[in-house]
């Protein structure tokens, strides 16, 4: 799909009528530091390897929703608006079949890119001063929704290790190569896809990533 689109799209699910003009992301700082999940993780590994876009995730009891579930739409600026529609800019989709989608994230647009500072201060909301090694550099992370094949919102995918503390995986595109270093904050972006590590709880970012980090449908975390 055009990649400067905006979707709007019945919600399926009502219980998320009431988040207008949340992004996502933010949305999970409150919900996950909420859960406190008491999953098995066998799974994983810590360290970060080179990533290119391409993502292959195996979602968590994802058969489940293999009738459900027929597309996963990629999108930035993700939100739901106040007559219940999810809205946000296409970046890419696929097929979700067999528990799981392959999904390779192409590169974005500068113009659809925030500055840098901005990204992690009101996106992550991360207020205490942070040293950026280019702070003209322009980011964006997308999100993961389920959609059915009527074109209805499902759920949201999370990449997460659903621990007490959660870790969320951000999917984030830069536009050039920057580090962002200060208290909890030590990150090293490249250009193009990056896996960004965030603990809400304590608003701690990384580059590296913890075990047992799987996907999951927010629904059943």
């Amino acid at each position: 799909m055009n990649s400067t689109n905006t979707m709007r799209r019945p919600v399926a699910n009502s219980k998320i009528n009431f988040i207008f003009n949340v992004p996502f992301s933010v949305l999970l700082l409150f919900a996950l530091f909420l859960i406190g999940c008491e999953k098995k993780e066998t799974e994983g590994s810590s360290g970060e390897s080179s990533f290119n876009g391409k993502i292959t995730a195996k979602v968590e009891n994802g058969k489940d929703y293999d009738s459900q579930i027929s597309t996963v739409w990629a999108l930035f600026d993700a939100e739901v608006n106040s007559d219940g529609e999810l809205i946000g800019r296409m970046v890419t989709d696929c097929d979700y079949k067999n528990g799981g989608f392959t999904i390779e994230l192409p590169n974005v647009p500068s113009s659809f890119l925030m500055n840098i500072e901005t990204f992690f201060s009101s996106g992550l909301g991360i207020s205490n001063e942070l040293d950026y090694s280019d702070s003209d550099a322009r980011i964006l992370d997308v999100d993961f929704f389920g959609i059915s094949s009527d074109g209805d919102y499902v759920d949201l995918f999370v990449y997460t290790d659903a621990a007490s503390k959660p870790v969320i995986c951000l999917f984030v595109f830069s536009d050039s190569n920057v580090t962002v270093k200060g208290k909890n904050v030590d990150v090293s972006i490249k250009r193009g896809w990056n896996r960004v590590y965030w603990t809400p709880s304590g608003n701690k970012v990384t580059s590296s990533s913890p075990k047992n980090m799987k996907w999951y449908l927010y629904n059943d975390l």
